[in-house]
């Protein structure tokens, strides 16, 4: 009986050992899971949608149709850019964006399929716009399952990792192995072998010819999936030739660059002409970026200076009767490119100073005017800047502009500071809605400023700005430290 229970125990354990993902597995199944996962929103939300408004659950038949057109064209593009593979889903997680995008073309599609056929007529328009917005939660709902499902398979071995072997010259695979051996992902390193090819020293033809075969030999027997190629980049033909031997495999070959392109995270091959380079940093918008931001700018900005204009009004009368002087104060600062411009502002000091000197207001500051008080704490005193705006210098939201005093003091001491002026400055700014305002005493202060604004820049989207807009004149954190 004993011998039957642990024979038992082995087929059930060889069992188990044996349930492992492999990569067409697994695209195959997160294809079918969102396949499914739209189909299914589309029959629950039409068979909901027409019992309520008609008392019966209509023609299954006619949800599941649009909801296969679908799930077909909203897959499609995903799958024409390979966006089904582990390392694509585990270190590339679609953004809502993306997704929303997609749905949103899959729609549009589906909607010029019906008028040209003729038979949008069958599809119910509640139904679709209900499907609409279920499907689409649906999706961003299962993108985070299906990433966080595939992190716990990776961590109970139930996918198939790809094979890697690492080859380099000797001294770097010795100065590598240990950490490349402990890295995790959807791949494991199979093989590191050093290349008397690769190495700093002199090598005779024969030994390098040898040894190159049996890393090609041993890859082959170790069904390699990718070849990893670290070296020094000036041994260009070294690497042609080792790259041209591996080429008799079925494997991708790549060419370490953590020492060069490590930092930049959004390095990639381009080509200038004729001649292929290594971009490692891309303008911070886009052309179409660019342009939908300044709709939106000029938009806004001309909306709320007509809006905006009683209260202009009634605060330049405040700032007259307070204190003599000007109702508008103008000073040099620095936007997009460095390029100098004059920003706009009530006046709340009794000075006006824009020369290399400039004091940062500060608590119970006697410069400040009784006026002045209230306009800064407020942020009014920064709304004439929709001028600026409007003239194309400056942007509803964007990194706040320094007196060009500080920006030249700063510069020297953070050396990020200086990409700030890579999109137009604001009248709002991540930072600001953080908190960060009043004087900069520190330069930690200023760097947290300066940390902010970079975040900003590398993930503009409209929403953001809306985002903050709303932050600025909600949140009570923007008006902290106004002094």
């Amino acid at each position: 009986m004993s011998y039957i229970v642990q024979r038992l125990r082995q087929w059930s354990s060889a069992r188990t050992s044996r349930f492992v993902l492999g990569s067409l597995a697994f695209s195959g199944l997160a294809v079918a899971a969102e396949a499914a996962t739209i189909i299914t929103s589309s029959v629950l939300t039409g068979a909901a949608y027409h019992l309520w408004a008609y008392g019966d659950i209509g023609d299954v038949r006619h949800y599941m149709l649009a909801g296969g057109l679908i799930a077909l064209l909203y897959t499609l593009p995903f799958l024409l850019r390979d966006d089904y593979q582990f390392h694509k889903l585990l270190e590339e997680p679609r953004s809502v964006g993306r997704v929303f995008l997609v749905w949103n073309y899959a729609f549009v599609t589906l909607s010029v399929i019906g008028f040209l056929s003729k038979t949008s007529g069958i599809f119910s328009r509640g139904g679709l716009v209900l499907f609409y917005g279920v499907g689409l939660l649906a999706l961003v709902g299962l993108s985070s399952s299906m990433r966080f499902g595939l992190r716990m398979l990776l961590k109970n071995d139930r996918i198939e990792r790809r094979r890697v072997m690492i080859v380099g010259a000797a001294e770097e695979i010795s100065r590598l192995q240990a950490s490349a051996m402990s890295l995790n992902g959807d791949y494991r390193v199979a093989a590191a072998i050093g290349l008397p090819l690769l190495t700093s020293g002199a090598v005779t033809f024969k030994n390098a010819d040898q040894s190159l075969m049996a890393a090609v030999a041993k890859a082959r027997a170790l069904h390699i999936d990718d070849v990893v190629i670290f070296t020094d980049w000036s041994k260009s033909q070294q690497i042609k030739d080792v790259v041209t031997a591996f080429q008799a495999l079925p494997i991708g070959i790549h060419l370490g660059a953590s020492n060069i392109i490590g930092p930049f995270t959004e390095a990639r091959i381009s080509r200038f002409a004729s001649t292929p380079a290594v971009s490692l940093t891309a303008a911070p918008l886009g052309c179409g970026q660019r342009l939908t931001k300044r709709i939106f700018d000029v938009v806004l900005a001309a909306l709320g200076l007509v809006a905006l204009a009683p209260v202009f009004g009634i605060v330049a009368l405040a700032i007259k009767f307070n204190n003599p002087g000007p109702v508008l104060f103008r000073q040099r600062r620095r936007g997009y490119y460095h390029r100098e411009f004059k920003i706009w502002k009530f006046r709340t000091m009794t000075t006006m100073d824009d020369g290399r000197n400039i004091q940062q207001a500060k608590p119970n500051d006697v410069r400040v005017t009784a006026i002045g008080r209230f306009l800064r704490r407020t942020s009014i005193d920064e709304l004439p800047q929709l001028i600026n705006v409007l003239a194309g210098e400056m942007s509803l939201v964007g990194p706040r502009p320094h007196a060009i005093a500080h920006d030249e003091l700063y510069e020297v001491r953070i050396p990020e500071y200086a990409r700030r002026s890579n999109v137009r400055p604001g009248i709002t700014g991540w930072a600001q809605v953080n908190g960060c305002r009043g004087a900069t005493t520190t330069d930690e202060a200023m760097r947290r400023r300066v940390d902010h604004d970079l975040y900003y820049i590398d993930n503009w989207s409209v929403l953001l700005d809306v985002y903050i807009i709303a932050l600025t004149v909600l949140s009570p954190r923007t008006f902290r430290n106004a002094h």
